[in-house]
Formats: structure tokens, sequence, C-alpha cells
């Protein structure tokens, strides 16, 4: 594995730690100050624009560890010719 494929995974684990430690101390803080019903309202599936807020927190995290996927298996492939 390269090194450019080593640290863009590790760039992409720091990434979603980071957002998935920044999405739980949200909603846990949702839940101090204002209560069950209102996380409730936040976790539903139909809450579109805290579906994307989530999806747009982790996506980058999930690109890099996509690229870094790529990298290894084109360095890893036989070439042809």
């Amino acid at each position: 594995m390269s090194i450019l494929a080593k640290a863009l995974r590790l760039m992409g684990t720091v990434w979603l730690w980071t957002a998935g430690l920044l999405i739980v101390s949200s909603h846990l803080i949702v839940l101090h100050l204002d209560g069950f019903w209102a996380l409730i309202n936040l976790l539903n599936p139909w809450n579109i624009a805290s579906v994307l807020t989530l999806e747009l927190a982790a996506a980058p995290g999930l690109l890099l560890h996509m690229a870094a996927d790529q990298l290894t298996t084109t360095a890893t492939s036989p070439q042809n010719g």
C-alpha cells in the first residue's frame, strides 16, 4: 500500500471519528437542553434537513476511504501492454 493511500485512509478515519463524536455530542446536547421529544424529532428519518446534515458530515471521510481503496486496487492490478 502506498504512502498516499495510507495517508488518505488515516485522514478518512480521523474525519469519521471526529464527525461521529460531534454528532453524538450534539445529540446529547439536544437531549439535555430540549428534552427527549426534541431528540426524537431530530432522529426522525423524515426530517430531511437532519438526515442531509448527518450525511454531509460523514461524506468526506467516506470519500477519503474510497479514494484510498481505489489507489490500492489500481496499484496492485496488473498492467496491460
